[in-house]
């Protein structure tokens, strides 16, 4: 009886794995109606600043327009405006406008202080990461912006 489990078990494990899709990387390009429905399914809360090697950014090496980005929450919207508030009191400190640019791989922001085409690195419903270029230690540089949403 014993023997007879153990070959069930293989034999469930076994069709279970063969069942399995290989992944052969024929991953659709994403369309304006997927990014735009993560886009706005959170508010964004910044996490974490990396360079282009996945090295975190520390704080002494970031401008102040980059540090102030921790204290906001991104909101973009349906309507293509976009919403900076503050994480802590709710008050909207900045707005304007956002869309997806031709191919759905970056994003043009105009929001005083945050504007220009920022490659979409990342973008799930758990985190959203932008290429942005930023002095780091005085210098410009590419760097990942890395948002969570915000609760």
């Amino acid at each position: 009886m014993k023997h007879l489990r153990i070959f069930v078990f293989l034999l469930v494990v076994s069709v279970s794995l063969l069942n399995c899709k290989k992944d052969n990387g024929d991953t659709p390009a994403p369309t304006a109606a997927s990014q735009t429905e993560l886009l706005v399914a959170n508010k964004w809360l910044l996490s974490r600043v990396a360079n282009t090697n996945d090295q975190t950014i520390g704080v002494g090496q970031m401008s102040a327009t980059t540090l102030l980005l921790f204290e906001l929450d991104m909101q973009f919207r349906d309507d293509n405006t976009v919403r900076a508030i503050n994480h802590k009191t709710s008050q909207v400190i900045n707005g304007g406008t956002w869309k997806l640019a031709a191919d759905n791989l970056s994003m043009d922001v105009d929001v005083n202080g945050f504007k220009g085409n920022f490659p979409i690195v990342t973008l799930t419903r758990t985190k959203l990461t932008l290429r942005q270029r930023a002095p780091v230690s005085g210098v410009e540089s590419d760097i990942n912006l890395e948002f969570t949403p915000s609760l």
